[in-house]
């Protein structure tokens, strides 16, 4: 028991420090900030946030905001809970007293109401609960039921031959519940060889499938870490000669366009991707931009956007952007490519081919960048938006629907 309990110590400790290192720059930060970086939650929150420090800064923050309130309640009616305690009153929870002091406005009087009252509606629910666990839907008692609960566990009983079988069953290397072995043993005609290779291969078919979860896992998190994160204006790549945008994946990500689509309106929900993508391009100079559907009859090209159809030659979007990423003449040109996509499934096959990246929201967030910074909004701790970012700044809003009117002249 003891070397179990020195031994998970020591992988608390091990694990503790590799966390250390691997946010040695975020702790910094926090530390600055006035975050307590000593305290293990502080680790566990920016594993938790993937190193968020605004995120992780909110949420201590939060926290502190809470604490520094329950002890200026304690201290505020120190002389009442005191006096409700000399009264018997007891609660063992005392943040309740304080709370309950805080509602009465103070008054001992009032608050002993409240206790009561409270004490007298968790009694009914205790009650309450007491009575509906001792009686079955069918309306009889727990007693009652106790005599059909030994008779079924009767039957679940193992008779000689089954015991006898489990035996054989065991020392063939067939492991497993007692039952579900049972069970198979039968189904395969009571032979133990086929049994066993029944149970083999289940537990291979179980060990392949943990496997494939476990890659596919590995993927997508290769997937997640490999987009482009875009912070500023200045953070898109450079030397991008190919932008492709996966259209269908674009329309659900701003409200007003998500609504179009929804109401029926695609080829008004195309266009205004389309514009919006043509307006960004002329401040970007990106010599080729294409956006490409699953299945569209607007191919026209807007400004210097030119709009594909995945449809009949590909069944979808996703078939035809891998089909380019792995044509041979585009092998050394992917590394300038860039494809906006939220697909995890699709990123992973694209990123193989040297693609580069970006998330639908953070193209649309450039495009803000780019073409109204008036309508970037910094939401600080306070929740009070402003217009100039501070040091406390921890979220920032980008107006989508408005950019979509200004651009595109639709307001939904």
């Amino acid at each position: 028991m003891y070397e179990q309990s020195e031994h998970s110590v020591t992988v608390i400790f091990t694990r503790r420090e590799e966390l250390k290192s691997k946010y040695a720059t975020q702790l910094v930060e926090l530390s600055q900030a006035g975050i307590n970086v000593d305290c293990p939650c502080t680790l566990r929150q920016l594993e938790k946030n993937q190193g968020d420090v605004n995120k992780v800064i909110e949420k201590m923050s939060h926290r502190r905001e809470k604490k520094e309130k329950r002890t200026e309640l304690d201290t505020k009616y120190a002389s009442q809970i005191a006096q409700l305690e000399a009264d018997g009153i007891k609660i063992k929870n005392k943040r309740c007293l304080a709370r309950l002091l805080e509602k009465a406005d103070g008054q001992v009087d009032v608050a002993k109401q409240l206790i009561s009252e409270w004490k007298e509606k968790k009694g009914k629910n205790r009650e309450y609960r007491h009575r509906h666990r001792n009686i079955s839907p069918g309306g009889t008692t727990a007693q009652e039921t106790h005599g059909a609960a030994s008779c079924w566990r009767k039957r679940r009983e193992f008779s000689s031959d089954d015991i006898e079988n489990l035996k054989r069953l065991r020392s063939a290397g067939v492991y497993g519940h007692p039952m579900k072995i049972l069970a198979m043993y039968h189904e395969c005609n009571e032979s133990i060889e086929l049994t066993k290779a029944r149970k083999d291969h289940e537990r291979e078919m179980r060990n392949q499938q943990r496997e494939e979860r476990s890659l596919k896992r590995t993927l997508l998190a290769e997937a997640q870490a490999g987009y482009v994160a875009i912070n500023n204006r200045e953070d898109w790549p450079r030397d991008i000669e190919h932008v492709y945008l996966d259209g269908n994946n674009m329309m659900f990500v701003v409200n007003s366009l998500r609504r179009l689509c929804l109401n029926r309106a695609g080829k008004k929900t195309e266009r205004a991707i389309a514009e919006i993508a043509s307006a960004w391009n002329e401040q970007m100079h990106i010599p080729n931009v294409e956006i490409i559907f699953d299945a569209t009859r607007q191919l026209d090209q807007i400004g210097s956007v030119k709009i594909w159809s995945a449809e009949p030659t590909h069944r979808t979007t996703d078939d035809m952007l891998v089909e380019i990423a792995r044509k041979p003449e585009n092998r050394e040109k992917n590394k300038r490519t860039i494809i906006i996509t939220s697909d995890r499934a699709l990123a992973v096959l694209l990123q193989r081919e040297g693609c580069l990246l970006m998330k639908p929201y953070n193209w649309f967030a450039h495009c803000v960048m780019v073409l109204a910074p008036d309508l970037i909004r910094y939401e600080e701790l306070t929740g009070m938006k402003t217009e100039i970012s501070t040091p406390t700044t921890v979220k920032i809003r980008y107006d989508f629907d408005e950019l979509v009117h200004r651009v595109a002249n639709i307001d939904i």
